[in-house]
């Protein structure tokens, strides 16, 4: 495995999950690997905006003095290569321009400057999680109630399909697939109570993501709490053949 390139605490997440016409997608899949389904579904090709908290940020052991707390939103969906099952982000938003500049330089990651904010308050019986976005003329807001009741979903579960994705599959400038490990504990999750959704793929991705009446397409929503995370450097996706990672990876 390579080396850690990035530490960093993910928390308190939020994802909204929405059915997606495979022809949006597919010009996104990196070479050599297919769209993903939970559990094998036929077409339930799901997009997923996600909102959390990012903070402890370390990047090759060294922190970065303007960005240790910040929110982030961002628009992926899920593919697979042979064993492996891999996120792809189509577009990170986050309000710190450091970040910005060095996840583009360094990793080539398409992050994008915008106004957010995102709040979790926990009580005894219930945690609430407002998030806001904001970029241009593009606003949209999340307001979620969970139970405070946590549990760990099944391996088979749609919750462990959306959460627990520890590769990164993505196509570099000159047009080559690469690939980067991102470890973390299972994460628990907590049952949704009340949600309005008020950010959508159409919010956040391009003319292409216009068009398309999202409120009809909302899958499910899911908060899970989050962890400690390592992400490795990146590493080129070799070929269809490559090789297989252990069992669980």
């Amino acid at each position: 495995m390579s080396r850690p390139f990035l530490t960093a605490r993910w928390t308190n997440l939020v994802l909204a999950n929405y059915r997606a016409p495979a022809e949006l997608l597919r010009p996104h899949v990196p070479p050599g690997s297919e769209l993903d389904t939970p559990g094998g579904t036929p077409d339930l090709y799901l997009v997923s905006v996600v909102a959390f908290r990012f903070s402890a940020l370390r990047v090759l052991g060294l922190p970065l003095p303007t960005a240790q707390d910040f929110p982030e939103v961002n628009l992926r969906f899920y593919v697979r290569r042979g064993g492996r099952r891999a996120t792809v982000f189509l577009d990170e938003y986050v309000p710190t321009r450091a970040v910005v500049l060095g996840a583009r330089l360094l990793y080539n990651q398409p992050y994008h400057l915008a106004t957010i904010s995102h709040r979790a308050r926990v009580d005894a019986d219930a945690i609430t999680v407002e998030t806001t976005f904001r970029r241009a003329a593009q606003r949209g807001e999340i307001r979620l109630r969970a139970a405070n009741q946590p549990t760990t979903p099944d391996e088979t579960s749609l919750e462990h399909f959306l959460k627990e994705h520890y590769w990164g599959f993505d196509r570099g400038r000159r047009g080559t697939s690469f690939r980067y490990r991102v470890d973390h504990p299972v994460w628990r999750t907590y049952p949704v109570e009340e949600q309005y959704v008020g950010i959508d793929p159409a919010t956040l991705g391009d003319e292409r993501w216009q068009g398309i009446d999202w409120g009809d397409q909302l899958h499910s929503v899911l908060f899970a709490e989050g962890s400690a995370v390592t992400v490795y450097a990146a590493e080129p996706l070799i070929g269809p053949h490559d090789p297989e990672p252990p069992a669980g990876s």
